[in-house]
C-alpha cells in the first residue's frame, strides 16, 4: 500500500479520529436505546474498526497511537467520571493496533488479531475485576451453589468452565468483528460510487455543540454490582434463616458482600481518584503538546457526529446486526468522501 496523498490523507485523519471518538461517546447510548445487548462489546468493536481505518487510510509511523492519545484526551474531557479501566482499554487498543499494522501486507489478518484481543482483554479485565472485587471464596460458593442446584456429587470447577466461556465467547466475536472490519475497510473506497444512495446532504446541524456525554457504562457497572449483592444477601439469608435446603453456608456469603463493600469504598475513595489524576495529569500534558491536531478534531466532531446520528436514522429499515452492517455503509460513504 502506497502513502502518497498524505495532505488528503490528513483530513481523513481528523474524520476518523472524531468518529472514534463518538464511537466512544455516543454508540454506547445508543445500542441502550434500541436495547442492542453487548454494548460494551459493540463499543469495542467500534474503536477496532476505527483504528483498521486510520491504519488503512493514514499508513503513517505512529499515526495510531497518535490518534489513541487524542482520543483518550477527548474521553477525559467529555467524561471526567470515566474510570482508569476504560483508558486502559483505550491504550491496550491502540497499542496492539500500532503493533500489528507495522506492515500492510496482511492487513486483514491484523484486523482480526486486533479484534480478538481487544475484545478478550476487555473479558479478562472484567474476570480481574470481579476477582479483586470478591476474591476466590466468591469462585468457590458459584461452584458450590452450581453444584447443589444441579445435585452434582463430585467437585467440578464450574466457575473456571464459566469464565473460560466467557473468554472464548469474546474470542470468537472477536474473530467475526475481525473480519467484518477487514471486510467493510477494504471495499470502503468503493462504496462511495456503488452507494450513491447512502450520501447524506451537509447541513446547519453540522454547527451543533458536542455536550460531555453521561457515564452510562459506569451506571451498567453499578447495577451489575448491585444484583451480584441482592443474590449475595438473599443467598446469605436463605442459609442463615434455614429457609429450605443452605445453598452455601452464611458466612460464606456475608464474608465475600463485606470483602466487596470495603474493596469498592477502598477504590472510589482512594485508588481510583488517584489514579485518575494521574491519568489526567499526563493526558493535560499530552493536550498541549498536541493542541493544533485536537483543534482540527474539534472543527470535525460536528460534522461527523451529523453523519454519525444521521446513519443511525437511514439504517433504521434494518434490524440487529443487520442494522450495524448498513450503518456502518452510511457512516464510512459520507467519512471518506
Amino acid at each position: 500500500m502506497k502513502t502518497d496523498s498524505i495532505a488528503f490523507d490528513k483530513q481523513i485523519y481528523y474524520r476518523l479520529i472524531a468518529l472514534w471518538v463518538l464511537c466512544e461517546a455516543v454508540l454506547g447510548g445508543m445500542m441502550h436505546a434500541v436495547k442492542i445487548p453487548f454494548t460494551g462489546i459493540v463499543v469495542s468493536s467500534g474503536a477496532v474498526i476505527c483504528i483498521c481505518l486510520i491504519a488503512y487510510y493514514v499508513p503513517v509511523k505512529g499515526a495510531i497511537l497518535k490518534a489513541t492519545i487524542i482520543v483518550a484526551i477527548f474521553k477525559m474531557m467529555l467524561s471526567p467520571h470515566t474510570p482508569p479501566t476504560a483508558y486502559v482499554a483505550v491504550f491496550f487498543q491502540g497499542l496492539m493496533g500500532q503493533i500489528l499494522f507495522f506492515n500492510l501486507r496482511f492487513f486483514r489478518l491484523s484486523c482480526i488479531l486486533l479484534a480478538v484481543l481487544a475484545l478478550v482483554e476487555s473479558a479478562v479485565q472484567r474476570i480481574i475485576v470481579v476477582t479483586v472485587l470478591y476474591g476466590s471464596s466468591f469462585w468457590k460458593a458459584l461452584n458450590e451453589f452450581i453444584r447443589k442446584v444441579t445435585g452434582e456429587t463430585s467437585v467440578t470447577n464450574y466457575s473456571l468452565a464459566v469464565a473460560t466461556g466467557y473468554v472464548i465467547m469474546h474470542a470468537f466475536i472477536g474473530l467475526l468483528v475481525g473480519v467484518f472490519a477487514g471486510s467493510i475497510v477494504w471495499q470502503s473506497r468503493s462504496w462511495s460510487i456503488l452507494h450513491r444512495e447512502y450520501l447524506i446532504p451537509q447541513t446547519n446541524e453540522e454547527q451543533s455543540e458536542i455536550k460531555p456525554y453521561s457515564a452510562k457504562r459506569k451506571k451498567k457497572i453499578q447495577y451489575l454490582f448491585i444484583f451480584i449483592w441482592i443474590g449475595l444477601i438473599i443467598l446469605f439469608l436463605q442459609s442463615y434463616l434455614h429457609i429450605g435446603k443452605p445453598l452455601i453456608p452464611p458466612q460464606v456469603p456475608l464474608q465475600i458482600l463485606l470483602r466487596s463493600l470495603l474493596i469498592i469504598l477502598t477504590w472510589y475513595f482512594l485508588l481510583s481518584p488517584l489514579l485518575s489524576s494521574l491519568i489526567k495529569k499526563w493526558l493535560s500534558g499530552q493536550q498541549i503538546k498536541s493542541q493544533s491536531d485536537i483543534n482540527q478534531v474539534v472543527l470535525m466532531l460536528p460534522s461527523v457526529r451529523n453523519i454519525f446520528l444521521k446513519s443511525w436514522q437511514l439504517s433504521s429499515s434494518a434490524k440487529g446486526l443487520k442494522r450495524l452492517s448498513v450503518f456502518c455503509k452510511i457512516v464510512l460513504v459520507n467519512t471518506l468522501r
